[in-house]
């Protein structure tokens, strides 16, 4: 009856509806005759499911769920459906003289169900449309290049002030935004240097949307890349980069790459020049905490250097020539899907290599670089590069010092040569894989000019040849996984003589360790304001002479509780199992920097950083940070120094450990005609070595107590720019004198453990403090004109610079002993911030 009541009270028709008009009136006919009826009921019922029969109906707004019933009283159908799909919805259909399987499309069709036969059942079910994903890669509206750390927001059309979902551009510009229903958005992209752009995007149901997007770039000038000594720092501009040192690391504890490929040492002489010709590189990445799990190897930074992919607008060009140094670079298309980009540079800044207080010849040196990227286009999402580089430095002195004298060549490269292949393989997968060449290397050659004479040849090279693969998938709105492997092999070769080392001859043919590292990383956006990267490095570094294998857990968080005001916090552990080794004291300048690996001896270095940082931005005008790290190590090399009793690289080997901590305020106004940085750094570190010191923490040379650094830019119209910069550091420790270390207490055989009696072989009494590097103070002052000159827009720079990087720093020594160890010492003659040397370069730029 209730069901009846319900069809009655649907507005519903019947029609040409079957009635049944006779009836029996004898029991006992109907008793003769009720296996004929059975007979007949079955196979009417058998009937009933075979596509003869049909129907006739009209339905007006009625429920489904009505209909549907409707439909297994009419047909006799098993129909099966959950009440919570159907629930709500409402039909309009008709249909005259329809099957079944008719019947139930003109019903179900337009309501987003569908049907599948299950055994003798029909089984309804809602047809579930999937999200879309919206993903590409937002390149340079002129030169077509990925840009990196572009901000994505999707805001919905009808409330642009509410942001719906929101991702950054990866290094290739690639990015992704998942699970978005159809509709009417705006798509905005937004990038420091870049005029904001706004996209109206309409999504379709169940479609994805991949595509290129460009942006302009906004009126700011491109900084040049700069390492100097233990800081890497922009020579300009500094407040509109990323730039960040590494606190109290020296710079070959640091990982430099170029396009992915390791450069070992690429250090110029005094560091004044910039370490890449700026005009080739693209961006720059500088990490000092929080370390990826995809980078790894290396216990102090990272810098991370792309190359431009070269214009496919034509050929473009700039070059430059000046007192000291004069580059060119050239790119354009090659054919309409590979462009090209080549830069060369050549610098000679022995015009002002010359210690002022010194009579000698001034020292001779000279830089060459030759930086190359080739791009084609396979496809519309995929592409292949080639890159390469080469650097060449060498540098020439000589000193006379009674009747004696010493010739010191030294020579030192490094080349690089990456083949990548890049891609999107849906909207929401990007790869890229590698193959690297990287090879650095010297040749360092003494001839003492007295009477007995003698030649000291160090020879140095390590070469990696690596695979690396690397997939970034955006599961959904709230993760994006990061995975990826890397092989490495090196080999390392060389023989340094203990004149450069001032320890013992060292040999290290034959070695040729593999490196093999698995990453992951979990970027998860626990809700719109707060986004965690959770990830780990696994690495198994194999050698004949001793195999490591270790887990580095990596760990970042990021807050934003507004567009304007962020938290960020850190945690990163880092094996180093491939160790710099630096004894001669003037590593800065002088390139016996080598490498050598990990072995049964000689354990890997381990580094344990934490940080915790705030970031308050005005209007991407002004930006105010603030962050505080601590960071140990465990397993620090150092070496004893001038024993005659050490004959091998781990004889002089000593293990410690050392900690750093401070803080780092800095004050930026990026944007207008004045721009400036302001940024001060207190930093406080110890090493400790129970062969040294008698096991007592000290402050190790690299120590950088307080820092000061200052950038100021003025830009009143488009053809002038008045730039200065100032760095200032300072170093608080007690230096002894010879009286007070003669007088230091003895120490005994206990206190020096295996290694006793080391140190009373040292010719001389050791100074902790007198190895640790004076404070550092940098000066620049720089004037930029532009005008236009046979049509084509021209750059005048004056630049002003301190002796720092330019003037010979060292005073090297000569002594009378029969040990060659000891027959030299460099004694660091720090530059004063005053006077200014003038730099003078004339630039132009050219397309076709």
């Amino acid at each position: 009856m209730n069901q009846r009541r319900e069809y009655r009270n649907s507005k519903f028709e019947i029609l040409n509806k079957r009635r049944i008009s006779k009836e029996f009136s004898s029991w006992n006919f109907g008793f003769l005759i009720f296996p004929v009826i059975l007979l007949v009921i079955l196979s009417s019922e058998l009937s009933s499911q075979t596509p003869d029969k049909t129907h006739s109906f009209r339905l007006r707004t009625v429920e489904l769920r009505t209909a549907l019933d409707s439909l297994i009283q009419w047909y006799s159908a098993p129909l099966i459906y959950l009440d919570n799909e159907v629930a709500g919805t409402r039909v309009d259909a008709e249909c005259y003289e329809c099957s079944f399987e008719e019947a139930l499309q003109r019903i179900i069709g337009a309501q987003g169900f569908t049907w599948k036969k299950v055994g003798d059942q029909m089984v309804i079910q809602k047809v579930v449309i999937p999200p879309s994903t919206v993903g590409g890669t937002v390149r340079d509206s002129l030169t077509g290049e990925g840009v990196f750390g572009a901000d994505v927001l999707l805001l919905k059309s009808a409330e642009r002030s509410s942001i719906y979902r929101w991702c950054s551009t990866n290094q290739f510009g690639f990015f992704s935004l998942r699970n978005i229903p159809a509709g009417e958005y705006l798509l905005q992209i937004r990038r420091l240097g870049y005029r904001t752009t706004d996209i109206q995007l309409i999504i379709p149901e169940g479609r994805d949307l991949v595509r290129d997007f460009s942006l302009s770039e906004h009126s700011l000038p491109y900084p040049e890349v700069t390492i100097e000594g233990r800081r890497s720092a922009f020579s300009a501009l500094e407040g509109i980069s990323r730039g960040v040192y590494v606190r109290a690391t020296p710079s070959d504890h640091n990982q430099y790459l170029l396009e992915g490929a390791r450069i070992y040492n690429p250090l110029h002489f005094g560091g004044v020049m910039s370490t890449f010709n700026g005009d080739a590189v693209r961006d720059v990445q500088m990490i000092a905490a929080g370390v990826p799990p995809y980078y790894g190897g290396r216990i102090g930074g990272i810098m991370d250097v792309s190359l431009r992919d070269g214009t496919g607008q034509g050929l473009e060009g700039s070059a430059s020539v000046g007192s000291l140094s004069s580059s060119l670079v050239l790119e354009g298309p090659l054919t309409d899907h590979t462009s090209f980009m080549i830069s060369g540079r050549r610098a000679y800044p022995e015009f002002f290599l010359r210690n002022e207080s010194s009579k000698e010849k001034p020292s001779d040196l000279n830089s060459t670089e030759i930086t190359g990227k080739l791009t084609h286009q396979l496809s519309d999402n995929q592409r292949l590069s080639f890159s390469g580089f080469v650097g060449r430095d060498s540098y020439w002195n000589s000193v006379h010092e009674n009747g004696s004298g010493l010739a010191n060549s030294l020579r030192w490269e490094n080349a690089a040569a990456n083949v990548r292949w890049s891609g999107i393989v849906s909207p929401a997968l990007f790869f890229f894989t590698s193959a690297i060449y990287t090879r650095y290397g010297f040749n360092i050659n003494h001839n003492l000019l007295s009477p007995t004479g003698g030649s000291f040849v160090s020879e140095y090279s390590i070469e990696d040849i690596a695979f690396r693969g690397h997939a970034e998938y955006f599961y959904d709105e709230y993760h994006t996984v990061l995975a990826g492997v890397e092989l490495v092999r090196h080999r390392i070769t060389g023989r340094i003589s203990e004149f450069s080392n001032q320890i013992a001859p060292m040999s290290l043919n034959g070695l040729s360790p593999w490196e093999l590292s698995l990453y992951l990383q979990d970027q998860w956006r626990l809700v719109p304001t707060v986004l965690a990267e959770l990830g780990a490095r696994a690495t198994s570094f194999i050698a004949r002479e001793g195999s490591f294998s270790a887990v580095d857990p990596r760990f970042s968080l990021l807050i934003s509780l507004r567009d304007d005001l962020r938290f960020t916090s850190s945690f990163s552990a880092v094996n180093q199992f491939i160790h710099p080794y630096r004894n001669s004291g003037i590593f800065l300048f002088y390139p016996s920097i080598f490498l050598y690996p990990s072995n049964k001896s000689i354990q890997p270095s381990t580094s344990l950083q934490v940080s915790l940082g705030m970031e308050k931005n005005s209007q991407d005008r002004y930006r105010l940070a603030i962050e505080g790290y601590y960071r140990t190590t465990q397993n620090l090399h150092e070496f004893v120094f001038d024993s005659t009793k050490i004959t091998s690289l781990s004889n002089a080997l000593i293990l410690g450990e050392g900690d750093v901590y401070g803080i780092e305020l800095a004050l930026e106004k990026r944007l207008g005609d004045v721009t400036w940085t302001l940024r001060y750094t207190f930093s406080w570190a110890d090493n400790q070595f129970d062969e040294l010191n008698a096991g007592k923490p000290f402050q190790p040379r690299f120590d950088r107590r307080h820092e000061l650094f200052a950038n100021l830019m003025y830009s009143p119209g488009e053809r002038w720019t008045f730039e200065g910069i100032a760095l200032l550091s300072s170093n608080e420790f007690l230096s002894l004198t010879p009286r007070e270390i003669a007088a230091a207490p003895a120490q005994d055989d206990a206190t020096l453990g295996p290694r006793a009696g080391l140190l009373a072989q040292y010719a001389e009494p050791i100074d902790l403090n007198g190895g640790r590097l004076p404070g550092f103070q940098r000066l620049e002052l720089r004037v930029q004109y532009r005008f236009s000159g046979f049509g084509l827009p021209i750059q005048t720079t004056l630049r002003l610079l301190n002796g720092y990087g330019l003037v010979d720093p060292f005073v090297w020594e000569l002594r009378q002993n029969s040990d060659a160890r000891l027959r030299w010492r460099a004694r660091f003659d720090a530059p004063p911030l005053f006077p200014l040397y003038p730099v003078l370069s004339v630039g132009i730029r050219f397309s076709s």
